[in-house]
This record gives structure tokens, C-alpha cells and sequence, in this order.
């Protein structure tokens, strides 16, 4: 996720800047495939993959979008949205577990909703498979998307020439260097990122760390914030809730 300072409901600098962590070229693929950046509508419909899906020469897992809902289709395994931004339309799929959450409530038509999601590929129909949807509180969140996308296109030309640079000049070990995760560029404070590394260990197993285990693993003078840090981190898109509203992965 790459630092914004844009918008605080997401985040985009960790597609980038996880190369710096230690670990072979695989481990560096993976973390970049885990990707999650702000995208047009348009830009998903037009990729030339879903498998391997790839914009602005960033490979990229999870997407965020922004748009307004035109249709509402609902099934006794799912619900099914048309979503419309300034630049096409996609369908959005929300599979409904056996005992149906609060979560699970259906969004009204014409309402301006954002997703978390992944680009799928069915009957040569692309569409999004949810992995969080919730409507906007604030209409200036259409303005910050659309500045979030353009930040993204801006820091993925800035790397690539950094990229070039370090081709051209292997030994320039300036041009090398990157922040690490304490830097001002994943836009947390120093628990935000404590409570992040600690989510982030747990990331090999099936459903992430529980909200309690987290809790037994901090300092005791953040115990009290725990919660509205949590929520800040999966508002930002730092991390997402996995088999239930307390279990938790980082993106």
C-alpha cells in the first residue's frame, strides 16, 4: 500500500517500497503481486490480464475503486452490483456466507459507494470480487480518489526513471536507496506501525491474528486505542478483516 498524504481512506506506498525488505526475488514478486492501488473503472476493463494484472508497470493483487451504484441484484449465494465512475462500468460480486452478516447489507442504488476488490474474468466478462465495500460519508472522497489515481501514475513514472537511473548506474548506491517501513511514507504513526508489524507476522496463517491476540501483544499504554487504530488501518487499506470482523491480514 502506497503512503497518500491525499485522502485518508487509502494508502498506496507499500507496492514500492516493500523491495527494500530483505528476502530473495520471489519473496520481492509476491509482496509486489499483493499490491493494492487506486483504479478508474476504465482501467480495469482495459488490463491485459486478470491473472497477472499490471498498470502504470506495477504488478497489483487488490484495487480500490470509487463509483456510483446502478443495480442491485440479489441471490440467495450473493449480491450483484453495477458500479459506474466517470469512466465505464463494472460489476461487483459480494458472496454471502451461510449466516449472513450485518456486513452483508445491501448498498441502495445511486449511491456512491468504495471498494476493496480483485479483477475477475468469467465468460469473457470482467468483474470485481469484493473483499470490502462501504458507502462514502463525504462527496470529496470522488475528488480525492481521482488525485490518489493521479498520485499513483506520478509515483510509478517517478520509479521507473529511478529504475532506469540504476540500470545506467549500478554503483550509484544513492539511486538504490528506498524508505523502510518507519518512513513518513506509510503514513502511520509509530503504534499505527507497531500494531501493522505485529498483524503482518501473522500473515501465513489461514485467518490472520485475532483482535484479542493483538491486543495481548502490545504495549499496555496503547491497549485503550487498539480498536480505533485497527479501524484506521483497514480504512487506509493497511489491512483487511479475514473469516470475521476480528481476524485481520495485512494487504
Amino acid at each position: 500500500m502506497w503512503s497518500s498524504n491525499l485522502d485518508s481512506s487509502a494508502s498506496f506506498e507499500g507496492g514500492f517500497l516493500n523491495n527494500s525488505r530483505k528476502g530473495g526475488q520471489d519473496d520481492v514478486k509476491l509482496r509486489r503481486v499483493q499490491t493494492l492501488i487506486p483504479v478508474m473503472i476504465k482501467h480495469l476493463l482495459s488490463a491485459s490480464s486478470t491473472d497477472e494484472t499490471k498498470f502504470w508497470n506495477i504488478h497489483a493483487r487488490m484495487f480500490i475503486i470509487l463509483g456510483l451504484v446502478r443495480n442491485v441484484e440479489e441471490t440467495a449465494t450473493k449480491i450483484s452490483y453495477d458500479i459506474e465512475d466517470q469512466t465505464g462500468t463494472i460489476t461487483a460480486l459480494k458472496w454471502l456466507e451461510a449466516d449472513r452478516k450485518a456486513s452483508d447489507r445491501i448498498m441502495q442504488m445511486n449511491t456512491y459507494v468504495r471498494i476493496i476488490g480483485l479483477l475477475r474474468e468469467q465468460n469473457d466478462k470482467r468483474h470485481i470480487l469484493i473483499l470490502r465495500m462501504w458507502p462514502l460519508e463525504d462527496l470529496n472522497e470522488l475528488t480525492n480518489h481521482i488525485l490518489e489515481v493521479t498520485y499513483a501514475t506520478l509515483k510509478a513514472e517517478a520509479m521507473a526513471k529511478m529504475n532506469k537511473e540504476l540500470e545506467s548506474n549500478p554503483n550509484n548506491t544513492k539511486v538504490h536507496e528506498e524508505p523502510n517501513e518507519d518512513s513518513p511514507y506509510y503514513g502511520m504513526t509509530g503504534d499505527q506501525t507497531l500494531v501493522y508489524k505485529i498483524i503482518h507476522a501473522q500473515n501465513d496463517t489461514e485467518s490472520g491474528i485475532e483482535r484479542s491476540d493483538i491486543k495481548a501483544q502490545v504495549p499496555k499504554r496503547i491497549l485503550s486505542e487498539i480498536d480505533n487504530i485497527l479501524d484506521f488501518l483497514v480504512s487506509e487499506g493497511h489491512i483487511y478483516t479475514t473469516s470475521t470482523d476480528n481476524h485481520f491480514k495485512t494487504t
